[in-house]
């Protein structure tokens, strides 16, 4: 009997001691914004967004009301995962780089980049023997190493050459786990990416190499790749099965994904969805173009594709990076349109199983080949030519906000708090290259006191580069 009451007592005791269960009022879908809408100025609420229709604009909710009196503990405010907030910059890369970059950022203060190198064209000196000018030729091309190279930078600005670390000229992204550095590049030419694992790249010895890491039968590499929170690598790549790539910048409208626990082993062709999807209806006839590579690659043979009409939006050169719970992905676009000169394509997902929405294009007349990453606190998408694109992050600044309570439950607020500013911050996720954490934007509601009644109000204003902020989600949860 002893025991029994003991052990009723411990259960009694659980019971009173377990912690409240925090409510929450989200924010979220059309339905959600629609039923929320107390007062708006200037707001269109339409896709599950409160999207501002000129330079200012407003949203105050309605009154959610309780029972009994509560403490608001948080109003955290999203925007939309469209990622608008680029301006164009001047080039921040090294002085000497080649072309097709791979920046990678591994740590704050701790900055990589990649490329070819500008040579200066061979000339051999007046009156040499053809011995010596074989062995002039011979030196030069030992001294002037052909594939890519390594910089590093403490601030964007100075930038140290560590020297030759890919003997390929055809490197294509880069990423970091563990001291480790994993450079992939295609051999040949837009085909089966390759690796070398390096974890010092100062000591003028290239790393460990892997060979082929992913055979890929579409002909079509170009791949980025990114390690995930939990380690895994994915690897993003063209996919040229259903397009003549040749006529298309080599890129293609469909995007592939593959992964490995470490980088190395495990990429297997059609394991996952694909990435991008953006093709038109196949007729089922067959296709041919010639590559560069055939010859080593295809036994000789032109490579073959699935005819798809109207005309197809091609994409390639991919690049991704991860801020919060979002995935972003960037890359050449080449418009179905030949009209149209290339830029940039930008895509979004919170989840890597399903297909990357479309955001929107950067720029035109270039053909970007686009490498990004976190730096200084800012984003960059570093491109090869003379100029580059930075943003402060996805989050769209210009939003003031509050947060009322309704004190005795009549449904009309008693006290607010002060206007606040919100906004996003960002910081590098240790250990990795490609994740950025976020601190959400929120409101301090600390001295606002309890009650049986709550609302948000928010104000936004337009950026000077015309890009609006758009608000997704307001959640507010209580104790």
């Amino acid at each position: 009997m002893k025991v029994l009451r003991n052990y009723l007592t411990s259960l009694v005791l659980l019971v009173t001691a377990a912690p409240a269960v925090a409510e929450s009022w989200v924010v979220e879908s059309q339905d959600d914004w629609t039923a929320a809408k107390g007062a708006a100025d200037n707001v269109e609420l339409t896709d599950g967004f409160a999207k501002p229709k000129a330079d200012n604009a407003s949203f105050q909710s309605v009154v959610k009301t309780f029972s009994k009196k509560r403490k608001l503990r948080s109003v955290v405010f999203e925007q939309s995962p469209v990622w608008d907030n680029w301006e164009q910059i001047d080039d921040i890369t090294p002085p000497g780089a080649g072309n097709a970059y791979v920046f990678l950022p591994v740590a704050p203060g701790d900055y990589y980049f990649f490329a070819t190198r500008t040579w200066p064209q061979m000339e051999y000196p007046e009156g040499l023997t053809r011995q010596k000018r074989t062995k002039f030729r011979q030196e030069w091309k030992k001294n002037h190493p052909r594939g890519y190279h390594a910089w590093h930078s403490t601030d964007l600005k100075d930038w140290k050459l560590l020297g030759l670390v890919c003997p390929s000229s055809c490197m294509t992204t880069a990423e970091y786990a563990d001291g480790k550095f994993y450079l992939y590049y295609d051999n040949p030419n837009d085909e089966n990416p390759h690796l070398i694992v390096d974890d010092d790249l100062t000591d003028g010895v290239l790393g460990k190499e892997y060979g082929e890491v992913f055979s890929d039968p579409s002909h079509g590499s170009d791949a980025g790749v990114f390690r995930d929170d939990d380690g895994t690598f994915h690897m993003i790549y063209e996919d040229w099965s259903p397009i003549n790539a040749r006529e298309n910048g080599w890129d293609s409208p469909l995007a592939g994904r593959v992964s490995s626990p470490d980088g190395i082993k495990g990429f297997k062709y059609g394991e996952h969805p694909p990435a991008v999807d953006h093709r038109t209806k196949a007729t089922g006839k067959i296709g041919t173009f010639t590559h560069p590579a055939q010859k080593t690659s295809n036994n000789g043979k032109p490579f073959e594709y699935e005819i798809h009409e109207p005309s197809q939006n091609a994409y390639g050169d991919w690049t991704l990076i991860k801020v919060g719970r979002h995935y972003h992905l960037f890359g050449d676009y080449d418009s179905a349109d030949h009209n149209k000169p290339m830029r940039m394509a930008r895509f979004h997902t919170d989840d890597l199983d399903k297909e990357f929405q479309w955001s929107g294009e950067i720029g035109k007349g270039f053909h970007p080949d686009p490498s990004v990453g976190f730096a200084e606190g800012k984003f960059y998408v570093i491109i090869q030519r003379a100029t580059d694109f930075v943003s402060p992050g996805p989050w769209v600044d210009g939003v003031e906000a509050r947060a009322g309570v309704d004190k005795d439950g009549d449904g009309t607020i008693d006290e607010w708090t002060d206007w606040q500013r919100v906004k996003e911050s960002y910081s590098q996720k240790p250990g990795f290259a490609r994740i950025v954490d976020v601190a959400p934007a929120r409101v301090d509601t600390d001295q606002l006191p309890a009650g049986k009644g709550f609302a948000f109000e928010f104000r936004t204003s337009r950026l000077n580069n015309g890009v609006q902020p758009i608000m997704d989600c307001v959640t507010l949860e209580f104790e």
